[in-house]
């Protein structure tokens, strides 16, 4: 049975070392709320390695590093957690050496935590069902407020802590442990190789179970179909290729027309533009001539009165309007005259220049017109052409392209049936050599298993002879009988479960503080048993009740705790209640204002 014994805990805060002495038989810490006693267990755990407890963030916040000294067989170990590195260091004060390890390591390396299972003594075996892990190892012994009255073994993994209790009770060797759970790997590895095979014969059914025969034929099918699409591609690639170039030329007609079309609308324009002038210059050129024609014709009524003048007579030449003389009157009639003619003249050179411009805009119009209707006509023919050569084939080709890569997907199909049909074989190989395996190791296994057996009854027996002693007088009018199921190793109070026992007061705390207490005593008195002969107790009777019954049950308790300190077995008791007289403990009382970590901040949150 491996020697350990807890010296002390101390913490780092503000540079400065200090801490709690735990070096007695019986170290009594009367505290009760905002002392920090759960804070110093987990503490302690934590400083060793285990990953399954969080400090509350009032003690981080604090505390820089932890550091416990602990007596082991092979000597006193001062174990120091570097809370930023993350990394534990052990010192053997007796021969100087130091190992290092990471917390939680990468790449299967060694954990901190496995090398303090292996300093208390308890092998780190690790198997496929599970590992023996300082976490599951302080289930055992360490007994939380907050689990005490709520559920036994702290919540701790299952498969890690039916190791444990293996390893530690010695109800399994090394050997017999990695025959059991080589045996349990092994039938599930037959079970997932049985699957598989299940799975892909499945599959084959599914597409009608092809033989090697079958897919070499469908093969061979598939392969043909795919040369004659390839074929069938190639030969619709050429004759594009021809059309495509005849299609160019004519494309290239089309814009040759629609450019040449396009020119010919903008001569129209502009010789449709060209009249406007023209048109406007003949206007002027009318109004030219009617005023100079109005000129020459003599007036026959007054301006005035517009009364007919009369048509006196005199000598010479007069005034046909004032009847005046009018010596000029032949020079101004000619000038008149003159005047028309030159008019008349100007008109017609306008009349003529209209006419040829007119001329000129209607064969640019009737040139647009046949440019536009050649333009029309190549566009008809070209698109006429594309949708008679080109588009068929185009679609034809597609369709070939279309069955040629549904071919190839067919072929690969039958290829990748092919490697089923090979992996399939190698399933039906691997079930069998999963299968033998699988019986190989369960009788193996059978053969250890009946000795295992007795030996897991038998120290249950043992377990439950002591948990019933010391269990019983702590509530005798209230349990009757009380054992450990040699099964799951979970205590029973009157035949109940723990589940059972849920539902009554007080009876889960008194079920956790016996079987605690128990496995103490065995690791004190029973041969083979590898736990540390030490207990942490954290506030673990504060869910018994209140009033009389429950300071009785308390009181009851707190005997069975003094009576099994001692004798080589060591106990660290939280708790607010007085010790019945113990000669080996040491008390020391705390609160909110002096808590158990001397130097910590009290202005600071609670860190119980």
């Amino acid at each position: 049975m491996p020697e350990c014994s807890w010296l002390k805990q101390e913490f780092l805060i503000d540079d400065e070392w200090d801490g709690v002495g735990l070096d007695a038989w019986l170290r009594h810490f009367k505290a009760g709320i905002g002392a920090g006693c759960s804070s110093l267990g987990d503490a302690f755990w934590i400083t060793l390695g285990a990953v399954s407890l969080q400090l509350l963030p009032a003690v981080t916040e604090q505390i820089q590093a932890m550091r416990a000294t602990v007596a082991f067989e092979s000597g006193i170990w001062i174990i120091t957690h570097d809370l930023l590195d993350q990394e534990v260091s052990f010192l053997n004060t007796t021969t100087g050496l130091v190992e290092t390890f990471a917390l939680v390591p990468e790449g299967g390396e060694r954990s901190a935590g496995s090398y303090s299972v292996e300093l208390m003594g308890i092998p780190a075996v690790e198997t496929a069902r599970g590992s023996v892990t300082l976490d599951s190892v302080m289930a055992l012994c360490y007994l939380q407020q907050v689990h005490a009255s709520h559920t036994v073994y702290g919540g701790a993994n299952a498969n890690d802590l039916a190791v444990t209790i293996e390893v530690c009770f010695n109800l399994l060797d090394e050997q017999t442990a990695k025959l059991k759970a080589r045996s349990t790997a092994a039938k599930r590895s037959a079970s997932n190789a049985a699957t598989a095979l299940k799975k892909a014969r499945e599959q084959r059914t599914a597409y009608g179970l092809p033989v090697s025969l079958d897919l070499d034929a469908d093969e061979a099918r598939l392969s043909k179909a795919l040369d004659s699409a390839n074929a069938e591609v190639q030969r619709l690639e050429n004759e594009l290729e021809t059309h495509l170039a005849l299609l160019a030329v004519r494309t290239s007609e089309q814009a040759d027309a629609l450019k040449t079309a396009a020119d010919a609308g903008a001569a129209a324009d502009r010789a449709q533009h060209a009249l406007a002038p023209l048109y406007e210059d003949r206007g002027q050129a009318r109004a030219a001539l009617a005023q100079a024609e109005q000129d020459t014709q003599q007036r026959t009524h007054c301006p005035a009165c517009e009364q007919p003048l009369q048509q006196a007579t005199g000598l010479g030449p007069v005034c046909y309007l004032c009847r005046q003389p009018d010596a000029a009157h032949s020079q101004r009639q000619a000038r008149q005259r003159q005047r028309v003619a030159t008019s008349r003249a100007a008109l017609a050179a306008v009349e003529n220049n209209l006419k040829t411009a007119q001329q000129q805009a209607h064969k640019a119009v009737d040139t647009r017109t046949a440019r536009a209707q050649a333009a029309h006509k190549a566009v008809s023919r070209t698109d006429a052409y594309r949708a008679a050569e080109i588009t068929p084939r185009e679609k034809a080709k597609s369709q070939a392209v279309a069955t040629a890569a549904g071919n190839r997907a067919a072929i690969a199909a039958v290829k990748d049936r092919r490697k089923e049909l090979a992996r399939m074989n190698d399933l039906e190989r691997q079930a069998e050599r999963a299968a033998a395996d699988a019986e190989q190791a369960r009788l193996a296994w059978a053969m250890a298993e009946g000795d295992a057996q007795l030996v897991r009854e038998r120290t249950a027996k043992e377990l439950s002879v002591i948990f019933a002693e010391t269990v019983i007088p702590m509530a005798p009018d209230k349990i009757r009988s009380a054992s450990i199921d040699p099964k799951t190793f979970m205590p029973k109070l009157n035949g109940r479960t723990p589940k059972q026992l849920a539902r009554s007061a007080g009876m889960i705390n008194i079920a956790n503080n016996g079987l605690h207490l128990t496995f103490l005593k065995a690791a004190r008195a029973l041969p083979g048993v590898r736990l540390p002969r030490a207990l942490w107790l954290d506030s673990s009777i504060d869910g018994l009740g209140a009033g009389d019954e429950g300071a009785l049950l308390a009181s009851r308790v707190l005997q069975a705790v003094t009576a099994t300190a001692g004798d080589g077995a060591q106990i660290i008791l939280a708790t607010a209640h007085d010790l019945p007289p113990f000669a080996g403990a040491v008390t020391t009382e705390h609160d909110s204002h002096h808590p158990v970590v001397p130097h910590a901040r009290t202005a600071t949150d609670d860190i119980s």
